[in-house]
């Protein structure tokens, strides 16, 4: 795994280089379904752009190498996919809005934008709801998952692909290690314009500021804010390693991700191609979430060497204690038939 992570990794870069960065090429796509429709009736390979927010070296990006090279396989090279990372296309909830109006064709997404758009599928990002990767696997890849991407397909008129991942997250600061909830108080926090993100932190005693991630880098940078909390993957691929010194393995949301297509451009596909998409999204899903856990044991002890403070056993009941007035607000929203049924998840 970890050779053929390393080997993805390096086409990755040679593709962005060959392409010049996925940057300055980053044009909204054609609306509507008529245009596909013509190219697959006259044999032209279709293009779809697919957008995310992380960094090209991160595994949002190598799982979308490998859904690029699964895709134009499966179909004959008759569908060709484009890659932008680094919010080229902009950030997840523009990309998001983007998919309805078809200026998007394609976005991988974390659930945290997602309370503005389909309220259901945020229960995923309840803290501590799931015990490990093992787990919110079991609970996405089965009945759970599969109800909460057809309710993200009927209220947004858009294609849930499959479920993907950006990892469990993990708070970092530059002031000192946080090993209780009380080591939280005063901080501004970046979070996710997500209400359970927020509320979650609050209740830690931490004053969350939602941002865009786009900006997130300059804001520690400047000490417009003091810690941010993310997966160890977007703390390695992203540099925060360079304005933050401390890292607390808190693990207090699992993060999950979702590919999602314009229906409209799926719908402007042929049967045989749409096949090859759903396919490859699972398929290359998968491998991705592989890539995330070979990434976690890599980039921690990067991140040693590169100078962070690691605290990697925090005691972890706590923070779950501080965070119970967070369930005793959002179960009646999410009913706790389904909490416990995701807690119970075996």
């Amino acid at each position: 795994m970890k050779k053929m992570f390393s080997t993805l990794v390096v086409s990755t870069m040679v593709l962005l280089t060959a392409c010049g960065g996925g940057g300055s090429e980053a044009k909204p796509a054609d609306s509507g379904n008529a245009g596909g429709q013509q190219a697959a009736a006259s044999g032209e390979a279709v293009t779809l752009k697919v957008g995310h927010t992380l960094a090209d070296t991160s595994h949002y990006q190598v799982g979308l190498e490998k859904f690029k090279e699964l895709v134009e396989s499966k179909t004959n090279g008759s569908v060709k996919i484009e890659t932008f990372p680094n919010g080229a296309l902009g950030g997840e909830r523009d990309m998001i809005e983007g998919l309805n109006v078809g200026s998007i064709d394609m976005v991988l997404s974390s659930t945290g934008p997602m309370s503005g758009f389909v309220q259901e599928v945020t229960v995923v990002d309840l803290p501590f709801l799931f015990r490990d990767a093992d787990h919110a696997h079991k609970v996405l890849d089965g009945e759970v998952g599969t109800d909460l991407l057809a309710k993200v397909e009927s209220s947004m008129g858009v294609k849930a692909l499959a479920w993907w991942e950006n990892g469990f997250r993990h708070v970092t600061n530059n002031a000192h290690p946080v090993t209780k909830p009380e080591d939280l108080k005063g901080f501004k926090i970046r979070t996710m314009e997500n209400d359970i993100h927020m509320d979650s932190f609050k209740a830690m005693g931490a004053q969350p500021t939602p941002m865009a991630f786009t900006e997130l880098f300059t804001a520690l940078q400047q000490g417009t804010i003091d810690a941010e909390e993310n997966p160890i993957p977007v703390i390695m691929t992203s540099r925060f390693y360079e304005v933050q010194k401390h890292l607390s393995l808190t693990r207090h949301f699992y993060s999950p991700s979702i590919l999602m297509m314009s229906q409209a451009k799926f719908d402007a596909l042929s049967p045989e191609q749409q096949t090859a998409i759903e396919e490859a999204a699972l398929e290359a899903g998968k491998f991705e979430r592989e890539t995330v856990a070979e990434m976690e044991k890599q980039y921690l002890s990067e991140l040693k060497s590169k100078g962070m403070e690691i605290v990697e056993n925090p005691d972890l009941q706590p923070f779950v204690d501080a965070v119970k007035p967070v369930y005793e607000k959002y179960e009646p929203q999410f009913g706790k038939e389904l909490i416990e049924k995701i807690r119970n998840t075996q």
